[in-house]
């Protein structure tokens, strides 16, 4: 049973997401300095004062720090947490610049700021092949079982039993993935190539541009092709199945729920919903047999919008045959999904920038917040799939060629590269300057827009 988060649900959900994806980043930073023999000054979670910590043997204070924003490892030879280099008269004796970062090979200095993101990005795959190969793979062929109404893809010409194979020339490997890529591309026209009697065709089709509200209340605009694709069969259940205790089986195909016909499984939550604590007839294909099962509904109480608790009713099933991966494919799928995910945040930000999105969409602590809060409610592994997304966006917004962040000290070492020299000292503090300047501006913005998008603001 879930519910509206609390202010101190979210905080604690949000520090529980943030502080460990942080303490995971900056790690990745420390071991690979000490793999090279650069000393640490600082391991910092959080900006600011210091609130608490302590100095090991190697002389690295370990600190928590105010604002739990993000963290630092500031390695000798730093003038300050973002690693700008000091002055060339530090008065260090030889052996003690030896143990400098900035006294490093060019190659460990790259490796040692790569390891902060690629830490990220090697902790969202090991969440999702973790997930692969406990639960295995949900596989729903991209076959289109029916339209909903005024459809865009009906229109352009697809019919029913069409298989689609790729979009805009990129491979679909099931339902899932035709669905993610069109909800990026709303009002737009894409190339949709379909199997339909042995050849192939490629239909352009003008998607939908359609708002969901989830749960609890959140907006989103995505793409809609309308078209169902995956069909009414059973494919498994969920916990305490009440459909499964009242004899419904896998493989079971569901043709009407009190007599309104089930042509897609998206029909199946609609019809159930409201019927909470009732009992209903479900009529189901069993082979050649048809058989109406009453199956009484369990009731659940879910936030609703803008969060208020409300009833609805469930079933526990699902759809989709299941596949059992073994572990060198669960990791193949989970670097899989983590390139997608980090594929779709290039092309949302793409489109910001095109103005095909709002700028409003940007979100920030806030909002990460508030959905660290709602996925908790959710239960462990909603929220562990969010702690996945949210490491693979620090992943990738440290790689941006930002001076301050990892990306921008990559991009000097790939500037000293080609110069054969680092680029001066001054020029490298005003490089950084003017990083974190933009990085603040950013932050500053995007907390603006977390809070305009509060109920108590209007949003």
């Amino acid at each position: 049973m879930t519910g509206s988060p609390g202010l101190l649900t979210t905080i604690f959900a949000f520090l529980l997401v943030l502080g460990p994806l942080v303490l995971i980043h900056e790690l990745g930073h420390y071991l690979v300095g000490r793999l090279f023999g650069v000393k640490a000054d600082a391991f910092s979670i959080g900006f600011g004062k210091e609130l608490a910590g302590w100095t090991d043997r190697r002389g690295t204070r370990w600190k928590l720090s105010a604002l739990p924003l993000g963290g630092y490892v500031q390695f000798a030879g730093d003038m300050n947490p973002t690693s700008a280099p000091s002055a060339a008269d530090d008065h260090l004796t030889p052996a003690e610049r030896a143990q400098t970062f900035h006294a490093k090979p060019l190659w460990q200095r790259a490796l040692i700021v790569l390891a902060g993101p690629m830490t990220n990005l090697l902790l969202c795959v090991a969440i999702f092949a973790a997930f692969y190969g406990t639960y295995g793979r949900v596989v729903n062929d991209a076959e289109i079982s029916g339209f909903t109404e005024k459809s865009a893809a009906q229109a352009a010409g697809l019919r029913v039993g069409d298989r689609i194979v790729a979009i805009d020339g990129d491979r679909m490997d099931g339902a899932i993935d035709v669905a993610g890529r069109a909800a990026y591309f709303p009002g737009k026209t894409l190339q949709i190539a379909v199997e339909r009697e042995g050849r192939t065709l490629v239909l352009p089709v003008t998607l939908a541009n359609r708002e969901l509200t989830d749960q609890f209340g959140n907006k989103a605009r995505i793409g809609d092709l309308g078209i169902e694709m995956v069909p009414p069969v059973v494919g498994g259940f969920y916990g305490d199945s009440p459909a499964e205790k009242a004899g419904i089986e896998v493989g079971d195909r569901i043709l009407s729920v009190n007599g309104k016909t089930v042509s897609g499984f998206d029909d199946i939550p609609e019809l159930i919903r409201p019927n909470a604590g009732r009992s209903v007839a479900i009529a189901v294909q069993r082979g050649s047999e048809v058989l109406t099962v009453p199956v009484r509904i369990t009731e659940a109480v879910m936030p609703g919008a803008q969060g208020k608790p409300q009833k609805v009713g469930q079933i526990g099933i699902r759809a989709g045959r299941l596949e059992q991966v073994g572990p060198v494919r669960a990791i193949a799928l989970g670097f899989n999904q983590s390139f997608k995910v980090m594929g779709d945040m290039v092309t949302g930000i793409a489109q910001i920038f095109t103005g095909d999105r709002s700028v409003r969409e940007l979100g920030g602590p806030v909002k990460i917040a508030q959905y660290s809060g709602q996925q908790f409610t959710l239960g462990w592994e909603a929220f562990v799939s969010f702690a996945a997304l949210i490491s693979i966006n620090l992943a990738f917004i440290n790689l941006l060629p930002i001076p301050g962040l990892d990306g921008g000290h990559l991009a000097f070492y790939a500037a000293e590269l080609v110069r054969r020299r680092p680029l001066g000292v001054r020029s490298q503090e005003w490089a950084i300057r003017t990083g974190v300047a933009l990085v603040l501006a950013l932050m500053v913005f995007v907390t603006v827009n977390d809070l305009a998008s509060l109920p108590i603001f209007g949003g």
